[in-house]
């Protein structure tokens, strides 16, 4: 039961990386800007073509290396196995939101209004928050289900 939830909340990640993906490229210049320097000056450019492809290769294997990597767990008989199996489903879910808060923070970079990205900060925060509690729980579960064996 756990499993199914688990990989319901990582397809309801991935559709909502698709909206936000297509919303984004919809909104891309001709020369994506991808990086910039600590006073603000743009640094490094991609065709819009490259970006769009390169961003779309990047999420499908990442999300597909994860599922697989479920789907394996999942059909061992060891209870650790499939416990992580559903943590993989769960950590599917945080890089899905890691990547749809970048692509967002690239359509901002990008956009024509003048924007401050400081006030974006928070949002990689809770990227990188949500990873951190991701790490804790696996490492919860896994020292239970050890505890539990002996």
């Amino acid at each position: 039961m756990t499993y199914k939830i688990a990989n319901a909340l990582r397809l309801i990640s991935i559709l909502i990386l698709v909206v936000v993906f297509f919303i984004f490229y919809a909104g891309l210049p001709e020369q994506v800007l991808v990086l910039i320097d600590e006073l603000g000056n743009p640094t490094l450019y991609f065709p819009r073509d490259t970006f769009f492809y390169g961003t779309l290769s990047i999420l499908i294997v990442a999300n597909a290396l994860l599922y697989m990597l479920s789907i394996l767990l999942s059909k061992s008989t060891q209870e650790t196995l499939k416990g992580v199996a559903n943590y993989s489903m769960l950590l599917a879910v945080v890089v899905n939101v890691f990547f749809g808060v970048s692509l967002t923070f690239l359509g901002i970079l990008n956009g024509r209004e003048n924007f401050d990205y400081s006030s974006f900060a928070p949002f990689f925060y809770m990227s990188g928050s949500l990873f951190l509690i991701w790490v804790i729980f696996f490492l919860i579960s896994i020292l239970r289900q050890k505890a539990s064996l002996k």
